[in-house]
């Protein structure tokens, strides 16, 4: 395992205390470094599909697509790394099929779902994404969010529409605006970091935002950093607890040392100077 000994990780999905399934899809490839969330939508168990059929595309392409990677490149059409490149791939054969099969399949019409994809490599980390599904990092005691959520709130409050505080009153902030398989075509979100080492990594689902301030977020994840299977599972009680209203998915990601490939990017990067 390429990062064994070098990231810890813990993944955990629950219906919640509303819902009767769970259509929250949650995986990971820890050889390469990868960790996949996702949160579908749809009648019957359409959502349940779309996330599901999300999660697996995504980790065949990357498991595919890594051993012939000229990792460590950058991609010159677009700027980002070829890593990041691939996470955009991933998500783009997967919405290409889910989109199929909402159109071909009468009881998957409609279906979609969000996803947040994350990839630590060379201490590294690439972030692909779609929807309002998000990305947390606790560094030295601060929680940042490094997605902005595609929906109408944050499109509101990006346009000057609105304040925050105003938009959180009179904007419902559970409409998306994008998600996989919906229309025909979806733009995916890159962003790209480093990695410190004792970085703690969060991707969850709005059923774990929705249900608790980022306050709460981060002290729960500075209380138990040492246990990550704890504070995936205290995350979720306390969402459940707070009314547990849609499914919750949390997929957590400590770095406990360095995994550069040789010396560290930023080494290689003053050669250049």
């Amino acid at each position: 395992m390429a990062l064994k000994g070098k990231v810890a990780t813990a993944l955990l999905s629950d219906a919640g205390r509303v819902r009767g399934n769970n259509e929250d899809a949650v995986a990971e490839d820890a050889e390469i470094g990868l960790l996949v969330l996702a949160d579908g939508m749809g009648g019957y168990n359409a959502g349940e599909i779309a996330s599901g059929i999300a999660t697996t595309t995504v980790l065949d392409v990357c498991a595919r697509g890594w051993p012939g990677l000229q990792r460590g490149e950058v991609d010159a059409q677009s700027g980002y790394s070829v890593e990041s490149m691939l996470l955009k791939t991933a998500i783009e054969t997967a919405h290409a099929t889910i989109h199929q099969v909402s159109q071909t399949q009468p009881q998957c019409a409609g279906m979609g779902t969000t996803i947040v994809v994350a990839l630590l490599h060379d201490d590294r980390l690439s972030i692909a994404y779609v929807g309002d599904s998000r990305l947390y990092r606790l560094r030295a005691g601060v929680l940042e969010a490094l997605t902005r959520d595609h929906s109408l709130l944050e499109e509101l409050i990006a346009r000057g529409h609105y304040s925050r505080e105003d938009a959180v009153k009179l904007v419902r902030k559970n409409i998306v605006t994008r998600a996989l398989g919906v229309e025909e075509t979806v733009q995916v979100d890159l962003i790209e970091d480093t990695v410190e080492v004792g970085d703690l990594i969060l991707l969850c689902s709005d059923g774990l935002t929705d249900m608790l301030d980022d306050d709460t977020i981060r002290m729960t994840l500075e209380r138990y950093t040492a246990n990550l299977e704890t504070a995936a599972r205290r995350l979720v009680e306390l969402a459940n607890d707070a009314g547990g209203k849609d499914n919750v998915s949390v997929v957590l990601a400590r770095a406990d040392a360095s995994f550069a490939r040789g010396r560290r990017w930023y080494e290689r990067l003053m050669e250049w100077f």
